[in-house]
């Protein structure tokens, strides 16, 4: 799935995103124009974000899917779905649905190590990344 960058600040969100934790003058590090392959999508609270790998560094980041359009549909074949109904730390119920590689899925330490930025994430993720990159090259 590739997506094309619409907007890099606070001002490409809807309220109920920024709602979520945005700041004023958050900025995002992304460029307006470039493309990216989505490596993993994650909704949660009515908000879909996008994993992708930043240019600079290769690392991965989750941004808000409302930043982006879609320019090729394609859901990579390796991609596996989960959705989780629980009570979240203020005794509300919640959900959580994520599309995405097998260690995302199946592995739940994996997502928190991933934002943490653990080194056996980022190894893991960047091992998949190469997998979907090949896939789409075909």
């Amino acid at each position: 799935m590739k997506i094309k960058c619409i907007a890099n600040t606070i001002a490409g969100l809807s309220q109920k995103t920024i709602d979520l934790g945005y700041s004023s003058t958050s900025k995002f590090n992304i460029e307006v124009g470039e493309t990216y392959t989505v490596y993993g999508m994650s909704m949660w609270k009515n908000s879909l974000d996008y994993l992708i790998a930043e240019n600079e560094t290769n690392n991965p980041a989750w941004y808000p899917a409302e930043l982006f359009e879609v320019t090729f549909n394609l859901l990579p074949i390796v991609w596996y779905f989960n959705f989780e109904r629980y009570t979240n730390y203020k005794g509300e119920d919640s959900e959580k649905a994520i599309w995405g590689y097998k260690e995302m899925i199946g592995d739940p330490e994996h997502f928190s190590d991933l934002a943490e930025g653990k080194p056996e994430a980022i190894e893991i993720f960047l091992k998949r990344k190469r997998q979907i990159d090949e896939y789409e090259e075909l």
